[in-house]
């Protein structure tokens, strides 16, 4: 009996300290929120992330899909945090999407949606 406690104790610690390393990035805040209708566009949008992860790319889209141009590299290393400058946009609704790598290799990717009055 007791060596069973003992195992299941070892077990139940093993699995705490195991947990860290099998979370997965996530998203933790962004400049402008999904579904947000806004009256002034921000010079550049930000978000960051729990873990340090690689930006492979970032669009924005128009409500009939049309690519906005953003003039816009991903920097190369990993990072928390990105910003990535705005154009101008006409009033409407918009589409922002971002592709990211993480540091073991699983790519996530991240949608949000917004209208410009």
């Amino acid at each position: 009996m007791n060596i069973q406690k003992i195992l299941a104790a070892a077990f139940l610690s093993l699995s705490f300290a195991a947990a860290p390393a099998l979370a997965h990035v996530s998203v933790q805040t962004t400049s402008i929120e999904d579904a947000a209708v806004i009256e002034r566009l921000p010079d550049e949008f930000a978000f960051s992330f729990s873990q340090p992860v690689g930006l492979i790319a970032f669009s924005i889209r128009t409500e009939a899909g049309a690519a906005v141009d953003l003039g816009f590299t991903p920097p190369r290393g990993r990072a928390k945090i990105f910003t990535v400058p705005l154009p101008d946009l006409a009033p409407g609704l918009y589409v922002i999407e971002w592709r990211t790598m993480s540091s073991d290799g699983h790519p996530m990717t991240g949608k949000l949606t917004f209208e410009l009055k």
